[in-house]
């Protein structure tokens, strides 16, 4: 009895101490994805910033040299550029410090449209620079729901980083979403990348199993998403044709319940 008492208290102690791993590797996740971010805001905000300096500089010039109506019609415009570009920086950070505030647990009503479309505003400097098409049908009523922002956030960053990954260059994305009155909001994330060998399909929620080892692939991107639409009460399936594209199927509950039931 004592043996067996001992044996289970360290299971249990193993068990704990992979769940502390599984939640230290997802908030690691959560910080890397930020940081990818960070640098393409960086970039993004160098635009409007060059913008904002080259009218200014403009500006003083006009002053210098231009005098009356003319003078103020040309500040006006430029000023109108200037404001612009100011609004397009506040809105490019604020997408960065929304995505970087739901570090926490926070079970609050979310608008599931809203937050994809910020995923993929994001990630839209590299589709352009990729060519690749990104399509997303989003009806306007899906329906807010109690769930945690920062998870939803990550599960869809993980998908849609996972299928550009897939893609070549001049690739196609579709995210689509609707509701079942039985099921909850149904959303789809398909990509017409290289697919999923059937002999791997299996395995591809596994930790640390990779087919893009190759190419810096971790293997905790899908097996991170796989827990994360699990704790929020929901399910993922994946359908893939070698050399035709994987589909993603979340299927996310409207009405909150533990994970697993």
């Amino acid at each position: 009895m004592g043996v067996a008492t001992r044996l289970v208290n360290e299971i249990f102690s193993a068990d704990q101490q992979r769940i502390t791993t599984l939640k230290e590797v997802e908030h690691s996740s959560k910080l890397a994805s930020i940081g990818r971010l960070a640098a393409g805001v960086a970039h993004e905000i160098n635009n409007p910033l060059a913008i904002i300096g080259e009218k200014a500089g403009l500006m003083k010039d006009i002053m210098s040299l231009e005098q009356g109506q003319a003078r103020q019609d040309r500040l006006i415009a430029l000023l109108d550029s200037i404001l612009a570009s100011v609004e397009r920086c506040g809105a490019i950070t604020k997408r960065l410090l929304g995505f970087a505030k739901h570090l926490e647990v926070e079970i609050e009503p979310v608008d599931l449209a809203a937050i994809i479309r910020d995923v993929l505003a994001f990630l839209n400097r590299e589709a352009s620079y990729r060519s690749i098409t990104v399509t997303a049908d989003l009806p306007a009523d899906l329906p807010r729901f109690e769930s945690d922002h920062g998870k939803l956030q990550q599960i869809f960053l993980n998908l849609v980083n996972n299928a550009f990954a897939a893609m070549s260059d001049g690739g196609s994305l579709e995210i689509r979403a609707h509701l079942e009155p039985d099921k909850g909001i149904v959303v789809t994330v398909k990509d017409d990348g290289c697919g999923i060998p059937e002999a791997d399909i299996e395995r591809i929620f596994e930790p640390f199993f990779s087919t893009k080892k190759e190419k810096g692939g971790t293997g905790l991107g899908l097996s991170i998403t796989y827990g994360l639409v699990q704790e929020i009460g929901g399910t993922i399936q994946v359908q893939s044709e070698l050399g035709r594209g994987t589909m993603f199927t979340i299927t996310l509950p409207t009405q909150r319940r533990e994970a697993g039931k």
